[in-house]
């Protein structure tokens, strides 16, 4: 029996456990998530009746495996095409119109929110091989002998595994390995695998939530786009155009995401502050009617997406013959989108699966 630890029950972890168990015998795989649910920056909220995305905004790819995940695998009856364009607007307040190029590319939302794609991967996960540890983090590693140890914040065993998988963004990942490194067969390897990891840099993301009543005029668009990305507001979207049931009958909902300059610089501002000055952007763009919203929450996403990447086998080189993996979409391309993320999971099963010898990933 080969036993896996999963640190994080995002896209990664869970598209990682899926790939372990689906294609060898054998493997018991453990998944440690410090938050009460799953999804990681796959997130969703219901408040007042409504359901909102606050982190990922929609599912968009070309990319054949994960398209065939989304339409062939995985249960479909809640999955909508987004049909509404996304449009560029400028500081003057006037919208482009959409471009085909970008249009081009079908965009999916879920009904009851993107939470639903993490859902349906865990229940994809054989019962009887995996365990789901909810508000559990992992504070500290150890490697001794072939095994690898999982310890909480004082210092107490969670459990023994053959490998172990970081998913969290690489900063964090970073810090785990850091505050490990004496514990680990190579200190000094494990030091320059940190050192690369704080390479990625991620920005942060101050994601305001909104509600409106009846009487705001028809949106221009699903979501609009600054075309300044230094822009206080980056990113505009319309979630109530997604579905019917993401806000009762008549009422609007709106998720206003900073742009990372002015996230970085208000990202511990008080919520009031940050309230207020959304609401100030949004009166000046789209006139009075936005700045009396019936409900406003504010989500902090100290790590929303990466800048740039470090590659896998960089981070996760061969000749280390570590037991400890990182994962995460900032071990890809165009990381940040969900489906980067999945592919590093994958990616993460196929190196352990060659190890211990079994079927590649298809």
């Amino acid at each position: 029996m080969t036993i896996v630890a999963i640190v994080g029950a995002g896209i990664t972890g869970l598209s990682a456990a899926q790939a372990l168990l689906q294609c060898s015998e054998g493997i018991q795989v453990h998944i440690y998530e410090k938050s009460r649910g799953i999804g990681g920056r796959v997130a969703t909220r219901r408040i007042e009746g409504c359901i909102v995305d606050h982190g990922a905004q929609n599912i968009k790819t070309t990319e054949p495996a994960f398209v065939n995940l989304l339409l062939e695998e995985l249960d479909t009856a809640d999955l909508v095409p987004i049909v509404a364009p996304v449009r560029l607007w400028r500081a003057n307040g006037e919208i482009l119109p959409p471009d085909p190029r970008h249009e081009a590319i079908s965009k999916y939302a879920y009904r009851y929110g993107l939470t639903t794609l993490a859902k349906l991967l865990l229940a994809r996960l054989p019962k009887e091989w995996i365990a789901l540890h909810l508000e559990t983090p992992v504070a500290r590693l150890a490697e001794e002998g072939e095994e690898v140890v999982l310890k909480d914040g004082e210092g107490r065993e969670l459990m023994r595994a053959d490998f172990a998988v970081l998913t969290a963004p690489l900063p964090q990942a970073a810090s785990l390995l850091a505050e490990s490194a004496l514990w680990m067969r190579g200190t000094q390897q494990t030091l320059d695998r940190v050192r690369a990891l704080r390479e990625v840099e991620y920005v942060p993301c101050l994601s305001v939530l909104l509600g409106y009543g009846p009487g705001l005029p028809e949106p221009p668009a699903y979501a609009l786009l600054a075309e300044d990305r230094s822009e206080t507001l980056l990113w505009l979207a319309f979630e109530h155009l997604k579905a019917p049931e993401r806000a009762p009958h008549g009422e609007s909902l709106l998720v206003a995401q900073w742009g990372p300059a002015m996230s970085r610089v208000c990202f511990e501002e008080a919520e009031a502050m940050v309230v207020g000055r959304t609401l100030n952007e949004l009166k000046r763009l789209f006139g009075e009617t936005y700045e009396r919203p019936l409900w406003v929450q504010v989500k902090r996403w100290r790590y929303s997406q990466p800048r740039g990447m470090m590659p896998f086998e960089m981070i996760n080189p061969p000749a280390v013959d570590s037991l400890i993996y990182v994962a995460g979409d900032g071990t890809r391309p165009e990381g940040g989108r969900i489906h980067q993320a999945y592919l590093s999971g994958l990616e993460t099963a196929e190196a352990i699966l060659a190890r211990i010898g079994g079927h590649n990933v298809a």
